[in-house]
């Protein structure tokens, strides 16, 4: 699926479920995640693990050749400074956590 579908979809409102990975999965563990069933999208994060620029690169670079965009939980919200540097390195998207309040949304 391209990015680009991938994001027209979200912004068409369709319901997409995608799958967790861990960031240090190889290209064989992912193509056994997303065999289980039709994925929109694979979803890892360094909030819970271990997390280098180079590890994300290589992990999108596996879902890329497996025709899966990436979505990647960012550790905290004081690190929304870096999503355009992080979107550079192959996401097609980025969740913040612990956003619950417009306010945290402005800051």
């Amino acid at each position: 699926m391209a990015r680009t579908d991938f994001k027209q979809r979200m912004r068409d409102g369709e319901i997409l479920i995608g799958v967790s990975a861990p960031i240090s999965a190889t290209k064989s563990q992912m193509e056994d995640i997303l065999g289980k069933d039709d994925y929109a999208f694979i979803n890892t994060d360094s909030q819970h693990s271990a997390f280098n620029e180079e590890t994300l690169v290589q992990f999108c670079g596996y879902a890329d050749e497996l025709d899966i965009p990436v979505q990647f939980r960012i550790k905290h919200t004081w690190q929304a400074y870096l999503i355009g540097n992080l979107l550079d390195l192959g996401p097609a998207g980025i969740e913040v956590p612990q956003v619950e309040e417009p306010e945290t949304v402005d800051e």
